[in-house]
């Protein structure tokens, strides 16, 4: 393992050179200054040793360039391959972002509404039996306020025609559209829309419409990944391993037959999804810069900027109430006052991370793999550091310090 960054000390370095290339328009942004990225690496180092991350990296992109990337460890706690760009993790919820990017793939193809009844079977709509003649959509589903429970099951597709008023095992008491509560089951509605709307199935479909366009090793199954060999192993946060890369292979090729069923796969779009750090950076990308990355444009900038809507003023919207959540997307504020848009995946000891800044076409990738958990909001206090460090590039110095400067506390948090 690395070892730790050596004596607490702050380090304020110079941010003249990175500075002069913010400055220059979008398209003409290169990497960070040596002095700049040399702390940030002792930053980084720090965070993850700390952390006791088995492995991991943080990618940063700003404009299609890469801005910054670090990584850290190894694929596997003992004879691992070092992490690098090509390494594959299974991402845990960050794959119902990525997922909903297939949705509006089909949205735009004008082969999914996004404020139609959701259906299952021969056409039976799903319904709250609270509130029968409210449509369930899934506009909720991808913003969470779908009023299906938090603690729904979704290994298997729900009986939703036996769903009574007075079962509690999945839909809440207020109205669909009206409420924000986040539901695992509404993730997997998402993989169920785009197999019913596209005839694919949700693998297949997510591969020919976004992975191999973008060259993205990715798939929902390990065994169904163009490369499996870069897969890592997953850790718990003591360290322990949970799965090793070869037991993924073997259970998913057991498990997950890669046909259309969408009235039952409601669990491979909630968090199956195994991408590389790579692809996680071209998708952040993409969502940064208006639906195109690596000259290959997946989205319109209109569907783009509505997955980070506020869904309650889009026109004709199933959405009422209050939502953290976009199509799929997380919004989150920073203490610096920075909004970013992404999603989080947390699965045992796994931290995934994806967050876009459109306002300067930057995203953010940080995994980290068998570490626990920190801080009491919604992301991880990990991953809101790494966006802070981020924002001080991107405003030319530090909240604490000014312009010019760029702080490394060695006490982390």
């Amino acid at each position: 393992m690395l070892g730790t960054a050596g004596k607490a000390v702050r380090r304020l370095i110079s941010l003249a050179l990175i500075l002069a290339l913010l400055a220059i328009p979008c398209g003409g942004v290169g990497e960070l200054d040596e002095e700049t990225a040399a702390a940030a690496d002792a930053y980084f180092l720090r965070m993850f040793t700390n952390a006791e991350a088995i492995g991991g990296g943080v990618i940063v992109n700003r404009d299609g360039e890469t801005l910054y990337a670090y990584y850290f460890g190894a694929d596997a706690k003992y004879n691992g391959r070092p992490v690098d760009g090509d390494t594959v993790f299974k991402v845990a919820s960050l794959t119902k972002m990525i997922t909903a990017v297939g949705v509006m793939r089909l949205k735009e193809a004008g082969k999914l509404n996004l404020d139609a009844p959701l259906t299952y079977g021969e056409g039976t709509p799903i319904r709250n039996p609270r509130f029968p003649d409210t449509p369930v959509t899934l506009r909720q589903a991808m913003s969470h306020t779908s009023s299906l429970l938090g603690s729904a099951p979704y290994a298997t597709a729900p009986a939703w025609e036996k769903i009574t008023p007075d079962q509690n095992r999945f839909f809440s008491k207020y109205e669909p559209g009206t409420n924000y509560e986040y539901a695992n089951l509404n993730g997997g509605i998402m993989g169920s829309a785009i197999e019913r709307a596209s005839g694919q199935s949700l693998n297949a479909y997510m591969r020919d419409a976004i992975f191999s366009p973008l060259g993205i090793n990715a798939a929902y199954a390990a065994h169904l990944l163009p490369d499996p060999a870069p897969l890592s192993r997953t850790y718990t946060q003591d360290g322990e391993v949970y799965m090793k890369a070869e037991k993924y292979l073997e259970e998913d090729q057991a498990f997950y037959e890669d046909t259309c069923d969408p009235d039952s796969h409601y669990r491979a779009s909630v968090g199956s999804l195994y991408i590389s750090l790579s692809g996680m950076a071209k998708i952040g990308e993409m969502l940064a810069c208006g639906g195109a990355a690596d000259g290959v444009r997946l989205l319109s900038p209109q569907a783009t900027a509505e997955m980070r809507a506020d869904q309650r003023a889009v026109r004709g919207s199933s959405v009422t109430g209050e939502s953290p959540y976009g199509l799929g997307v997380y919004r989150f504020t920073a203490s610096d006052g920075r909004t970013w848009y992404g999603h989080q995946g947390r699965w045992v000891g796994m931290l995934t991370d994806l967050f876009v800044d459109p306002d300067t076409r930057t995203a953010v990738v940080l995994v980290m793999n068998g570490v626990g958990r920190s801080g009491s909001g919604e992301l991880d206090a990990k991953a809101e550091r790494t966006l802070l460090r981020v924002g001080q590039w991107l405003d030319g110095g530090s909240a604490d310090e000014g312009p010019g400067s760029f702080v490394v506390d060695e006490d982390l948090p």
